[in-house]
């Protein structure tokens, strides 16, 4: 009973903090990308946007799903003699890997934007550099942190990252209106958190840790990054395919209008992301004894998911007509119609946040790769198809269709297991 009770308070104070890092996440992020909306205009807008969904395919490429295979080591290991080593090989995998594809961006950063079909995009991936090396490193500490049950410190790196974004850009903007002026505010703030993360991680684990030190969890860490990579890459597909295409088949000004539901419908699933983190480390160590208790709770969460998220597609439907407006300006009228369109998607990423990670722990991570290549095949075909007709509108149908059969098969796979 007092187990209970002590679980009970610890995943009630992990879910407040997870809360409040979502809440001041999602609040920052919102606020630069009006900001960034507001003074760039629409096409400016969509032009900065179509760079960044290619420079967000980048940096998953670079993370290669490290951080994601350390953060369940960590977890599974969470308080265990062997966590100081886990934590010194994946940090060193991290490293590696990201300073790798930071020379890698300088080789190819001129065949990269012919490639997209900008060449003007060349210098800004060669700036990029420094900018994949440190985003790799802020992104592996929140995973660790959110493994290690400590999600306080996840809060400190992100009002960090996304506070310096937001004022740094501010102050950039109001200088010199240009893309440049953006990565280098992103590359400061990328590199503040970066350094306050692995300070953090070094006094409260490092530091006084006094296990023998061996590099033995290296290639188990690696191995299972491989398939979480591919899940990534199918991931990243099914979430920046339809910016990229209405980038390459449509005009700036379309993918600006786009920008603007999609940047609501990403973030939105940060609520789920918020209960993920402060309840799902648990299933990491499920066993035979608290499957069942476990099972129930598991229901729970997705029972609460339902009703936040059915309340939030509503408000969406019948408000958003006024509020984007409201609050991007008139410019981004045609946002609104994308944005409802979107509904299915945002509800479907959001349950699959929790099937998603579900299987993660249990080392499944290779059944959802499957599923999510079924996404992407459909989600690749669809774009092509729909874009060149209706634009932002048809990317945002292909969205929403595309991504149901990957939840689907997860539910089915975890229902599976649960039996």
């Amino acid at each position: 009973m007092v187990n209970v009770l002590s679980l009970r308070e610890k995943l009630l104070k992990e879910t407040f903090w997870s809360f409040a890092t979502k809440g001041i996440s999602f609040s920052l992020y919102f606020l630069l990308n009006i900001y960034l909306a507001r003074v760039l205009g629409a096409e400016k807008f969509g032009a900065w946007s179509f760079f960044y969904s290619i420079l967000t395919i980048v940096l998953l490429f670079s993370y290669f799903g490290i951080n994601s295979s350390a953060r369940k080591y960590v977890a599974q290991y969470n308080r265990d003699i062997e966590l100081y080593n886990i934590l010194k090989s994946s940090a060193k995998l991290r490293l590696m890997f990201s300073l790798f594809f930071s020379i890698v961006i300088i080789f190819i950063h001129r065949p990269l934007a012919i490639l997209v079909g900008r060449p003007e995009f060349a210098s800004f991936f060669l700036l990029c550099a420094p900018l994949i090396l440190l985003a790799g490193l802020v992104e592996f500490l929140k995973a660790i942190f959110m493994g290690l049950h400590r999600i306080k410190y996840n809060f400190i790196i992100n009002f960090i990252e996304y506070g310096l974004k937001l004022l740094l850009v501010f102050l950039a903007l109001k200088l010199s209106l240009d893309v440049i002026s953006i990565i280098n505010s992103f590359t400061i703030a990328y590199f503040v958190a970066s350094t306050v993360g692995f300070y953090l991680l070094w006094i409260k684990y490092f530091k006084r840790n006094n296990a023998k030190s061996t590099d033995g969890f290296s290639k188990e860490i690696l191995k299972y990054s491989i398939p979480l990579f591919f899940i990534s890459i199918g991931f990243l597909i099914a979430t920046e395919v339809d910016t990229l295409m209405l980038g390459l088949l449509a005009t700036d000004t379309e993918v600006g209008i786009y920008s603007v539901a999609k940047q609501i419908t990403i973030k939105l699933p940060h609520i789920s992301l918020a209960i993920a983190m402060g309840s799902m480390p648990v299933f990491a160590k499920l066993n035979k004894d608290n499957k069942e208790s476990l099972k129930k709770m598991f229901y729970k969460l997705l029972k609460v998911n339902a009703l936040i998220f059915s309340t939030i597609s509503l408000v969406i439907i019948f408000l958003s007509w006024y509020f984007i407006p409201l609050i991007f300006g008139i410019e981004y009228l045609g946002s609104v119609l994308p944005l409802q369109l979107l509904t299915v998607y945002l509800i479907s990423y959001s349950f699959s946040i929790f099937l998603s990670t579900f299987l993660d722990y249990q080392g499944l991570a290779k059944k959802r790769a499957f599923n999510l290549l079924i996404c992407v095949i459909l989600n690749i075909g669809l774009n092509y198809l729909l874009i060149p007709l209706y634009g932002a509108i048809g990317a945002a149908t292909a969205t929403s269709i595309s991504y149901l059969p990957y939840v689907c098969l997860n539910w089915i796979e975890v229902r599976k297991f649960l039996k």
